[in-house]
């Protein structure tokens, strides 16, 4: 999705960035209810998706929460 915003998009935002009027951030939340299944695992980010970030000057936040059974507690979310 962010790829489809396109390149002059990116260094438009790098361009408000450097002159400070504005921040830009992507930020990811995934929450992992079943640890054994595959696709609940891992974010890719491609050398595509990076450079768009890069051109934007933007941050990068990833938070990963993994809710799991610990003992006698249940549903206790780890982050990660």
């Amino acid at each position: 999705m962010v790829l489809g915003w396109g390149t002059d998009l990116a260094d438009a935002l790098g361009r408000l960035v450097d002159s400070g009027e504005v921040a830009v951030s992507l930020e990811i939340v995934q929450k992992i209810r079943d640890p054994d299944d595959p696709q609940q695992k891992g974010i890719f980010l491609g050398a595509d998706l990076l450079a768009w970030l890069g051109a934007a000057r933007a941050s990068l936040d990833i938070d990963q929460y993994v809710y799991h059974e610990c003992g006698d507690e249940s549903d206790d979310a780890v982050s990660r």
